[in-house]
């Protein structure tokens, strides 16, 4: 279609007429069937008399070369930088200018720096001419947002360009899109040009400083430039760390400035905390961060009423961003994760101690918000040097006469509170009658709930008073803070409400009705999730009609915070009433294998800025993407479509679904073969979160068919062990792993077992992917050790539902070396080897002596010796075979085979026919060595074995 035609279609779609925009529609639609459109559209960038309608060409032709830049007209690609020129000279409308920068871009990323030229030289002259110096920085700013790496080599040339935008007098758009190009220019350039970027810095902190005092929305936005300088290039700021601190802390101090850039700026310093925490030490620098931190931190509110001015935590700017007080503590956060604790304690503290012990309560609420803030990286050294302090403020903040300094106190607890139980605990046992005295706004449920989290199973002697009041206030207006309450009751106590079931659910009855109006449905959904969190053990009578109200609910209204609801009840009924739950599979399953289906795409809108004319069932955005697309690029685009409410409404049905397989027994066999089949489509979904449920419920699957069949579904089974090797990720490894283990609670294929004990020992070993340097999701420090911990007691579990079944032994043979090799290694890993070699004890004596095993002869020798001899009675008659190769052979240190030989005696004396009848099934001659050194001197005193009793 020619330029012309495609301009009257395009300016029938600006016209408020749906009838008219419905067929402008459909006509593109077939237009763009043209292979001829795009380069329509390219000549309507600069000729098209209406402005609107070349912003719209520019938006249209850059989504149509987004996947499809190789099947582009090959004249058509070499013009089009041309034609972007040209339409850039000419061009005074702002949006449009924008939307031709944003194609610009595209074209360097497909095309490369040698399609540019044009553009280039366009951007280069522009940037020399005031009039349009402005223009050039935004076209470069699009451009360098996700440049080629190819463009590195004109690194210089283009800092210079962004540096004449930062000159003094210069405007506040120019000073924002060419600190907005630098950002871009400092991710393209990297560590490999530091010392460029390093010149710049002072220019780019001094624009900033112009460009914050006259446009704060756009000095917040330009602030993301320092960021980029500390993630690609850190050594670049090292020299302008003090004045960079200063500007931060500075605006973020600042009760004069808004609070998004306040916050913003503070923000900056968080990721410097993160990026490069030393760097603060080496140059002397934390203490005068730590002071720029009190500031906001302890600041007094900038609105009178404090209940108006912030969420129940603790953070007043939560309703519309972050703001500067939580920033500061999410500062202090960073700084715990990535400092010596005892050296951030040491400079910290003293400063936390005053505004603790201050007469003004946000002082003292700014003291414990900081305090909380330290959980995360300095848990275990606040225990065990600064237990009772702790113990104090925290006490005295949930005991303050102020709301405010309660609720801070409460955010505290529940980041300190598991390094400081139990007695975190008894300190919240105390502050709860207090706590239900003094209920009334949302801040005092809020305290109320994180003392309940805290005090958990120890609520026995306060549970009548606290269901009383819990209960009681199942009316309006406080419904809805008694549910949440409750819910958290529901899972801190447990067991202990089992005696108050009829009474809560009498309490609840009211609210499990069929709802009259949006807001009672909203309540009764509470209601059922509360009755989900009891269980069967507490509110076993009501979980069925609960269900049933659910499950009409969904069926009614097709919204996902109704079927959540219900997947969630699904899983605590499949859970309490097994088989019983029969009856409600024919409508339920249905909704949960929906729930497990990609959703179709969204409907085109009728609006005249939304224009989905490249959709899946065009022609050509049917085909896959072309290579050229970046992965970032998809995954964004992947997110758009199936992210949110979506992936979290999966994840739970395939919580529900597993549950329901595991439960559920024969009933469940009917859909077996279709449940499994949805699951297994979900292993490649781009979303790892999902991914990972998926695997989590494929075990289920495998678990339930196993009890139904007899036999687990060896595909499945395969699946997941696939998958812990292959997941690039630690999250989706982890369910895998999960998965696995719960399916080999079943019946696994004999055959699958060595391949199983292998894999159990790869993960042991750290040979799976995800702990691969350069994994998709690839942690850090501690967080790396911390994810394999995980995966090595994951895969312990699964050596443990092996041990007892058939066969278990092939697949713990498998697994015994590296696990024997942990026996060698840190603290944990031995703690862990200890603990699981422990519990299979018998599997161990069984799978020695092996080949691999002897060579951590060593390591099991003090293993077994270290162990209390009465742990060993049982298997006395395993020992000759189990210990023999390490006697009379030279495998051993001398003190070593000195105490397998004291323990084989004492075996022998306490059972002489075991331990006979053992020897004479061993090969004559390693019998014969080994009656040899029974029957020989006793061991030398001073070569007691270690560990021996």
């Amino acid at each position: 279609m020619a330029a012309p035609e495609l301009a009257a279609l395009l300016e029938a779609l600006l016209e408020p007429d749906s009838d008219g925009i419905r067929r402008a529609t459909a006509r593109l639609r077939e237009a763009f069937a043209d292979p001829r459109a795009p380069a329509g559209l390219g000549e309507l960038l600069g000729s098209a008399p209406r402005p609107q309608v070349r912003q719209l060409a520019a938006v249209l032709l850059r989504r149509r070369l987004l996947g499809h830049w190789r099947r582009l007209d090959p004249d058509l690609r070499q013009r089009l930088p041309t034609l972007l020129a040209e339409a850039l000279e000419r061009e005074t409308e702002h949006a449009v200018v924008v939307a031709l920068a944003q194609l610009a871009a595209l074209v360097l990323r497909r095309g490369g720096v040698g399609s540019w030229g044009p553009l280039g030289a366009w951007v280069q002259g522009a940037a020399r001419d005031p009039r349009r110096k402005e223009v050039s920085l935004l076209v470069l700013s699009a451009a360098l947002e996700d440049a080629p790496p190819a463009l590195a080599p004109h690194g210089p040339a283009l800092a210079a360009l962004c540096r004449g935008g930062l000159e003094p007098g210069a405007p506040p758009s120019t000073l924002a899109y060419a600190l907005r190009a630098l950002g871009g220019l400092a991710a393209t350039l990297g560590d490999a040009h530091t010392e460029l970027l390093r010149s710049l810095v002072p220019d780019i902190l001094r624009a900033l400083r112009t460009l914050i005092d006259a446009d704060e929305e756009r000095g917040a936005d330009a602030l993301e430039v320092l960021d980029e300088l500390l993630a690609a290039a850190p050594g670049a700021v090292t020299f302008d760390l003090r004045p960079l601190l200063d500007l931060c802390l500075q605006v973020g101090g600042d009760s004069a400035r808004g609070h998004a850039l306040r916050a913003r700026a503070l923000a900056t310093l968080g990721f410097l905390a993160q990026q490069r925490p030393r760097a603060l030490l080496r140059g002397g620098l934390l203490g005068v961060l730590l002071g720029g931190l009190l500031g906001p931190l302890c600041a007094p509110p900038q609105r009178p009423d404090p209940e108006d001015e912030e969420e129940p935590g603790g953070d007043e700017g939560s309703r519309g961003g972050p703001s500067p007080r939580h920033a500061a503590a999410q500062v202090l956060n960073a700084l715990a994760q990535g400092l010596p604790p005892e050296r951030l304690l040491k400079e910290l503290v003293p400063l936390l101690e005053p505004a603790l012990r201050s007469p003004r309560a946000w002082e003292r609420k700014g003291g414990l918000l900081g305090l909380g803030a330290l959980g995360d990286g300095c848990g275990g050294v606040l225990r065990r040097k600064y237990l009772s302090p702790v113990l104090g403020a925290l006490r005295g903040g949930l005991g303050d006469p102020e709301g405010l300094v309660r609720g801070a106190a409460a955010c505290a607890l529940r980041s300190l509170d598991e390094c400081l139980q139990p007695e975190a605990g008894a300190l919240a046992l105390e502050a709860l009658p207090g706590a239900l005295a003094a209920l009334g706004g949302p801040r005092s449920w809020f305290v109320l709930e994180a003392l309940v989290e805290s005090a958990g199973e120890g609520l026995g002697p306060l549970l009548e008073p606290l269901l009383g009041a819990l209960l009681g206030a199942l009316g309006p207006p406080r419904t809805e803070l008694a549910l949440s309450a409750l819910h958290t009751l529901a899972g801190a106590a447990g067991p202990l409400l089992q005696p108050h079931g009829g009474r809560i659910l009498a309490a609840l009855s009211p609210l499990l009705q069929p709802p009259r109006d949006p807001p009672g449905r909203a309540l009764t959904l509470q209601a059922l999730e509360v009755l989900g969190a009891l269980g069967g053990a507490v509110a076993g009578p009501g979980l069925l009609p609960g269900l049933e109200l659910a499950l009409g609910l969904a069926q009614e209204e097709d919204k996902p915070e109704g079927r959540r609801v219900l997947f969630s009840l699904a899983a605590a009924v499949a859970e309490a009433l097994g088989e019983g739950a029969g009856p409600l599979l024919p409508p339920l399953v249905p909704l949960l294998l929906g729930a497990l289906r990609r959703p179709p795409p969204p409907a085109a809108s009728e609006a005249p800025d939304s224009f989905l004319l490249f959709d899946d069932d065009d022609e050509e955005g049917a085909e896959p993407m072309d290579d050229d697309v970046s992965s970032e690029e998809e995954e964004e685009l992947i997110e758009v479509e199936v992210g949110g409410a979506y992936a979290a409404e999966v994840e739970d049905a395939c919580e529900a679904l597993g549950e329901i397989a595991e439960h559920s027994g024969a009933a469940f066999l009917p859909y077996l073969d279709t449940s499994l089949e949805a699951v297994m489509g979900l292993l490649a979904f781009p979303l790892a979160d999902v991914r990972a449920a998926a695997y989590q419920a494929l075990g289920s699957l495998c678990l339930g068919a196993g009890r139904a069949r007899g036999h687990a579904p060896k595909e499945a089974l395969q699946a997941l062990m696939r998958a812990v090797r292959e997941e690039p990720g630690a999250g989706p490894a982890r369910g895998a792993l999960g998965g696995l283990g719960r399916a080999l609670g079943s019946a696994p294929p004999p055959e699958l077992l060595p391949a199983i004990g292998c894999l159990l020992a790869d993960v042991i070993a750290g040979k799976v992917a995800c702990l691969q340097p350069g994994a998709e999701e690839e942690e850090e420090g501690e967080e790396q050790v911390e994810a394999a911990a995980e995966l090595r007691e994951l895969a312990g579990e699964g050596l443990a539902a092996l041990a007892g079944g058939a066969g278990g032994g092939v697949a713990f043979a498998a697994a015994l070396p590296p696990m024997l090799a942990c026996l060698r290694g840190d603290l944990p890993q031995r703690s862990w080897a200890a603990a699981m070699l422990g519990e299979a004890l018998s599997l161990l004596l069984r799978a020695l002596p092996l080949a691999e095993a002897l060579e951590e002869g060593g390591a099991v020798a003090e293993f077994l010796l270290g162990l209390p001899r009465e742990e060993l009675e049982p298997f006395l008659g395993e020992l000759p075979r189990a210990l023999g190769g390490f006697v009379g052979t030279g495998t051993l240190p001398t003190e070593l085979e000195v105490g397998v030989v004291s323990l084989l005696r004492h075996a022998w004396g306490r059972s002489p026919e075991l331990v006979g009848g053992a020897l004479a099934q061993l090969p004559p001659p390693d019998a014969a060595r080994l009656r040899h050194a029974l029957l020989g001197p006793a061991p030398s005193a001073t070569s007691s074995p270690p560990g021996g009793q």
